[in-house]
């Protein structure tokens, strides 16, 4: 095993497929702006402005599996597979934008944001005094959002009509899409249910380490990288028991990527991380440091909360959280359990005989730009 030669594959493998997407994924854009109603077509143009600029790695993924399983190294009929999955991506930020309040998206305004801007701009009148203009940008990020989901969902059917397995990539588009929101779902009541005085602090303890488990698997593991991977393969006619040992290498580098992305959210920066730093602190993120301190650190613990929940405003707040998380040796574990994940993948990834060489390398390639990623 060789970390630069792998490295390299699968940049030279991401780079390639990401150009072609890039190219697909801006004409397929071009037919999403289109619309008569000029009222609606504002909100398709927003819808296809936030779907370029990603990482695409998800659609990556989903090239990556169907090669594995096909064994062909052309993997032009899995792009509008890979497609879809980008927009059903988009659509799901736009609805986490909405419930984190968030300003920032692949470095650009939010689309609740923009709806905002534009009713201040035009000092559009509420006619309800019911509504607010904040809820009324909410309502149409919403919509846009929505958009993007079903855009995806029909995106399958109308490339994928013809397959004999259509159904089976339905279904597990679908079950890839139930699993994000319940991950989602759990996200957003955990720190309030937690709140919950009818649990005693040792339940309440076993809810939270229960519960971040639950959504580095779902939330991050399952949209990311088993989803995206076990898409990939079906469509390459992959065995059930292939797919199935995929999926569990999926869920270790999955879990490692979203502790990644928790490290991040408080050590990157913005100009990095393509959203604010600082953000899960405000939004009283239930992350894998935040428990750490929670079960481990009562002495810290105190210290965070005076600033956890809270939106941070200067740079000497954000140091002091910083400081929190490393003097209490939260950094540290979180460190120490994703590169734990990418080891057990790598011992995951060895086992899997079905995988020829040059994937083996693109996929061990994908383990270390994971471990050095910087946004």
């Amino acid at each position: 095993m060789n970390k630069r030669e792998d490295l390299a594959a699968f940049q030279s493998f991401y780079k390639e497929t990401a150009a072609r997407l890039e190219k697909k994924i801006r004409a397929y854009n071009k037919e999403i702006r289109k619309e008569k109603n000029p009222l609606i077509r504002t909100y398709r143009e927003d819808l296809a402005d936030m779907n370029e600029g990603g990482k695409m790695l998800r659609g990556l993924l989903i090239e990556l599996g169907y090669r594995i399983a096909s064994g062909n190294e052309n993997t032009e009929y899995a792009d509008d597979l890979a497609i879809a999955f980008e927009m059903f991506q988009t659509g799901v930020l736009i609805h986490d934008d909405i419930i984190d309040n968030a300003d920032i998206r692949r470095g650009k305004m939010t689309i609740q944001n923009r709806s905002l801007s534009r009713i201040r701009v035009r000092g559009t009148k509420m006619m309800s005094t019911a509504e607010t203009p904040e809820n009324l940008a909410k309502s149409t990020a919403l919509c846009t959002g929505d958009l993007g989901l079903y855009y995806a969902n029909l995106k399958i059917a109308e490339a994928y009509g013809d397959s004999p397995i259509l159904g089976k990539l339905i279904t597990c588009f679908d079950r890839i899409i139930l699993d994000t929101i319940r991950g989602e779902l759990l996200d957003v009541v955990l720190p309030y249910e937690l709140q919950n005085e009818t649990y005693s602090e040792e339940e309440a303890l076993k809810i939270l380490e229960r519960s971040i488990s639950d959504i580095y698997h779902l939330k991050t593991a399952c949209y990311s990288v088993i989803g995206p991977l076990h898409l990939g393969m079906l469509l390459g006619g992959a065995s059930e028991e292939e797919m199935a040992k995929m999926d569990r290498f999926g869920d270790e580098i999955g879990v490692a990527y979203q502790m990644m992305d928790d490290i991040l959210g408080i050590f990157s920066e913005d100009e990095y991380l393509g959203k604010d730093v600082g953000s899960d602190i405000s939004e009283f993120k239930q992350t894998i440091l935040y428990m750490y301190v929670r079960m481990n650190r009562q002495d810290y613990y105190r210290e965070l909360m005076n600033f956890y929940g809270k939106k941070v405003t200067s740079d000497d707040e954000l140091a002091a959280v910083q400081r929190i998380f490393r003097e209490s040796g939260a950094l540290d574990y979180a460190t120490d359990s994703m590169r734990d994940c990418f080891r057990r993948a790598l011992a995951k990834l060895s086992r899997m005989r079905f995988i020829g060489d040059e994937e083996r390398k693109i996929l061990r390639g994908f383990i270390f730009y994971c471990e050095s990623r910087k946004k």
